[in-house]
């Protein structure tokens, strides 16, 4: 009898945590085009004060496809009219095709 109650237990913990912890693998993502991840690392690096906070709201100016050492990269172009220096209106935020950050700068890459 002690070894049926054992097991019983042992059974209703292991069904207990699958049923808790259903496959999320069913679950579609919500695909973030390349401009929102752009926009995600402009407020990363103006919270990190990288960037002045009028770069919040930058508007996306342009997106393009380059490749760099064999890499294929998108490169989203933002452009900030609160800024008075004409060479610092412009940043281009430069993404691995799968959305990772490479950098950010005034510069065209």
């Amino acid at each position: 009898m002690r070894i049926a109650l054992i097991a019983l237990a042992a059974f209703a913990l292991h069904a207990g945590a699958a049923l808790a912890h259903p496959d999320h693998d069913d679950e579609e993502q919500e695909a973030r085009t390349p401009q929102q991840t752009a926009r995600d690392n402009v407020i990363r690096l103006v919270s990190q004060a990288k960037l002045p906070a009028s770069w919040s709201r930058a508007t996306v100016a342009g997106t393009r496809e380059r490749t760099s050492r064999g890499q294929h990269q998108t490169i989203v172009t933002f452009r900030n009219d609160a800024e008075s220096d004409p060479a610092r209106k412009l940043f281009h935020v430069v993404l691995t095709t799968d959305g990772a950050f490479v950098s950010g700068d005034f510069r065209q890459p």
